[in-house]
């Protein structure tokens, strides 16, 4: 989960999350080991060698100069299984109470490693919490000293080729979250220069001004109503009605009480019968006898940073299933004993995010149902907070929000396209890396590549992506694919992405969908690429949702249900179970045509 993010002046995204950072796919990943530099030790080194596999060790070993090395050395090595490209192994200090050296060895670390993966060429870096563990450094201590070498590094350096760091805190570890996300907010947000006349601009809050009236506080985000009332979550008409309960969806106390009684008896078996499944955290059941249209059940969270993503993970899905609002309770005020100001914060930085990321979406109102009136006021305070700012009484921030929007390498596009065709020049790091792809299966010329950038279709992918991990509970739901395709049908893909109604053009043996590719060589046969008058001809390297995939046969208009009893569906079918080397999509939001490439 996201904590916070910015860019410096120079142009360096620095983003603050929560996960394992093995997982990490940027192009380098920051190990820590001991002298003799045995990776299967420390939780961190544990982790990535878990991940990475025995030939790690291995290559680490090679690559010292000796059998152990120094405190404060770094040893580069390739990647193995891991998604990165580069790991850099860092022998780090043990804390000494600031009697000795250990600071400034843990500050060289960071300098280094950022440099080095500067001098190579490489793009995006990942930072675990260095020495925060068994090394015993403070926790803010560590924080601190980690966000002053990356600034420093950006503004010494001002780094051509790194354009990301992305500190990777481990999930469960709550003081260390908290340590750096107090110190990320002390450094950036606080960072500000008086501006330089009335008019600079600045960044502006992103509701419009709070209307306040009895028992009820209102605002709005773009075109979405977000009110925060006092009253009773089970008289609520929304379409859909958030319940707070516990992992198994059983909670009979509090709001969950009210809601499960209010709901009857045939909510409470469906609760119980969804709760025994494998769930992600989230079920949606029928609404019994509330005036909604659906329940969406969560279980229920005490920190507020996770109270935050359960927020954003039922909007996310009201969002996905083209609800129009939905109505929540105050999430962990209640049993929970989370402070009503941190849940406001928690729940309303919930909203922002995911209608920023949906700002033409089907949502258009999103109510926070409080049953304590003392509560208002927290929650008002909350909102005033976020309100757009008057310019003249605001000082210019030196960090930016990033758009979370789009992927970071896409270029600025006009304000009036809804889609560009960039050029990427031959010989840089993302280039290389499509050319790799297509030619692992292809021998035919590249002439060029194009980066497709299109914010509509890629936002509705991600929201269709999200939905995916939710529903089949692992994150292994993308892959990029090829898909052949004739210069005249360019233009519309890039605009409106892909159509299955045009199934059966060239290919329905496995269902009539859209066909994606493993291997380039498929997709550049005439069939599929037909030359143009120049012997010219285009296929696109896409990002495409299978999830969960089953065996197609001709005929098929949707994926077959995962079970008899199941009404939910596979994502995709394939050509055969074992090694496909066709995938076939029945959801026009399931693919984002990433890369045009142009070939003879």
């Amino acid at each position: 989960n996201r904590l916070g993010q910015v860019q410096t002046k120079e142009g360096l995204a620095i983003t603050l999350t929560t996960g394992n950072i093995e997982k990490a796919k940027t192009d380098v990943i920051v190990n820590t080991v001991a002298d003799d530099l045995v990776l299967n030790r420390g939780a961190i080194s544990q982790a990535i060698f878990s991940e990475a596999g025995l030939k790690l060790q291995q290559l680490i070993h090679a690559n010292a100069t000796q059998g152990s090395k120094s405190v404060g050395d770094i040893i580069a090595t390739d990647a193995c299984k891991l998604k990165s490209k580069k790991v850099f192994h860092a022998v780090a200090p043990a804390w000494d109470k600031g009697q000795g050296a250990a600071e400034k060895l843990l500050r060289g670390i960071y300098k280094d490693c950022l440099g080095m993966a500067e001098d190579g060429g490489l793009t995006s870096i990942a930072l675990p919490a260095i020495g925060t563990g068994n090394l015993g450094f403070p926790k803010d201590i560590a924080a601190s000293l980690m966000l002053d070498e990356i600034l420093a590094f950006s503004s010494n350096k001002q780094p051509k080729h790194l354009k990301k760091v992305v500190i990777i805190l481990y999930p469960q570890d709550a003081q260390t979250i908290q340590n750096f996300r107090d110190a990320f907010t002390k450094k950036f947000q606080n960072a500000s220069v008086p501006t330089s006349s009335p008019q600079s601009q600045v960044p502006q809050g992103p509701f419009t001004k709070v209307v306040s009236s009895s028992g009820m506080h209102e605002t709005k985000m773009g075109s979405v109503t977000v009110q925060v009332v006092t009253g009773d979550i089970t008289k609520e008409t929304s379409d859909v009605v958030v319940n707070s309960s516990n992992a198994a969806f059983s909670l009979k106390s509090g709001v969950s009480k009210a809601i499960l009684e209010a709901a009857g008896p045939a909510v409470e078996v469906e609760c119980t019968n969804l709760g025994a499944l494998p769930n992600p955290g989230i079920i949606i059941t029928q609404p019994g006898n509330l005036k909604c249209k659906k329940i969406l059940h969560l279980s229920g969270q005490t920190d507020p940073i996770k109270i935050k993503a359960v927020v954003k993970d039922a909007l996310q899905m009201c969002v996905s299933n083209s609800y129009t609002s939905v109505s929540f309770p105050a999430i962990g005020t209640g049993q929970g004993n989370v402070k009503a100001q941190q849940v406001a914060d928690a729940m309303l930085d919930a909203v922002i995010d995911v209608l920023s990321q949906n700002p033409s979406g089907p949502l258009n109102t999103v109510r926070i149902v409080i049953f304590q009136p003392h509560m208002l006021k927290d929650f008002y305070n909350s909102m005033q907070e976020r309100e757009a700012s008057d310019p003249k009484d605001k000082k210019r921030k030196l960090f930016t929000p990033l758009d979370e929007d789009t992927p970071e390498q896409w270029d600025t596009m006009p304000p009036d396209s809804s889609c560009q065709a960039v050029l990427i020049n031959a010989g840089t790091a993302e280039y290389t890396e499509v050319l790799n792809l297509f030619q692992a299966t292809c021998g035919q010329t590249v002439i060029k590549i194009e980066r497709i950038q299109n914010p509509v279709l890629w936002k509705s992918l991600q929201i269709k992506k999200r939905d995916m991990e939710l529903r089949n509970n692992h994150g292994n739901n993308e892959r990029r694919l090829f898909h052949g395709t004739c210069h005249d049908t360019v233009g519309h893909i890039n605009e409106y992405g892909f159509n299955r109604s045009y199934a059966g053009k060239n290919a329905t043996c496995y269902g009539n969908g859209t066909y994606f590719a493993v291997g380039a060589n498929y997709s550049a046969s005439n069939t599929y690429s037909p030359p143009n008058q120049n012997g010219e001809k285009c296929m696109y390297l896409c990002r495409v949702l299978t999830g969960d995939f089953i065996d197609g046969k001709q005929g098929m208009i949707v994926p077959p249900a995962k079970s008899a009893i199941s009404t939910q569906k596979y994502d995709s079918v394939v050509d055969r179970m074992a090694n496909p080397s066709m995938f076939v999509i029945f959801h026009d939001s399931q693919a984002y045509p990433e890369y045009l490439i142009s070939f003879k």
